[in-house]
């Protein structure tokens, strides 16, 4: 019987915990059944959900708050799936990619993908 192949799993290397650009949070992201999600885990200073579309929830702690969701592999390479950014209270079509130097790059885009915005994100222990 012949061997097969073991195909790696695009999802496999963007499990743990990530520190974003300016240093303010790290996010964990985590299997959520077959996709990614992510949670805040670490705040520099405390900050609040206060452009949260639902007045209700602008006065929680950003701590705990899930932002990423539903993250699987994309026919393009890369993961796809939401971003909510609590930085305007919105939510985006964001992928995942890990660069050559083995950074985070999330990219939230609107208008089907004609306008982006790239964040680098550095691998925390």
């Amino acid at each position: 019987m012949a061997a097969l192949p073991v195909l790696a799993d695009p999802m496999a290397d963007i499990v743990g915990r990530w520190r974003d650009s300016d240093g303010e949070s790290e996010i964990a992201i985590s299997r959520c059944g077959p996709a990614l999600c992510g949670k805040i885990v670490w705040l520099k200073e405390a900050r609040f959900d206060i452009y949260n579309p639902n007045e209700s929830l602008r006065q929680r702690s950003l701590l705990g708050i899930q932002v990423l969701t539903g993250f699987k592999p994309s026919a393009k390479g890369g993961l796809e799936g939401e971003g909510y950014n609590p930085g305007d209270g919105k939510t985006y079509r964001t992928t995942l990619e890990l660069d050559a130097s083995g950074s985070l790059v999330v990219r939230g885009c609107v208008l089907g993908g004609l306008i982006c915005d790239d964040d680098t994100w550095s691998r925390q222990p």
